[in-house]
């Protein structure tokens, strides 16, 4: 992936999976791309019920096969999604975050903050919360 900007293929991919997912059954709170102060690169998180229901081992044998189903072309790959749990701190902040933007409900986030949880961040990049419609 390219180093400096989050590109549109992956931000397409990323909205791509959380609407697909929910759809097989894999409950998706929120998603969003991350650029860590100490890194070069975008990670992209997940953060879903499923890490506090299942444990994040369980959660990753079953998110795993649903992304590699999905319709081709599609840029990312498995190994490259973290999965986090909603009561992680990084995932707490972006709720936060998301229930206190100003803008119009449904539209992404981004969101220049200097932290999310207990990571130093240049930039992020946040999906609208699942079920929210565009106003």
């Amino acid at each position: 992936m390219d180093t400096v900007t989050l590109v549109n293929k992956y931000i397409d991919d990323g909205e791509r999976l959380i609407k697909q997912l929910p759809q097989e059954g894999f409950e998706v709170t929120a998603a969003f791309w991350l650029k860590a102060s100490e890194d070069d690169e975008w990670d992209f998180y997940l953060v879903s019920p499923v890490v506090e229901a299942e444990g994040l081992a369980q959660a990753y044998r079953q998110l795993h096969p649903l992304i590699r189903r999905m319709p081709q072309p599609f840029w990312l790959d498995p190994l490259e999604v973290k999965l986090i749990g909603p009561a992680d701190p990084i995932a707490q902040d972006v709720l936060g975050v998301q229930s206190r933007a100003g803008g119009p409900p449904g539209y992404p986030i981004r969101w220049g903050g200097k932290k999310l949880g207990n990571v130093s961040i240049e930039e992020a990049y946040f999906y609208p919360l699942p079920g929210v419609v565009p106003g």
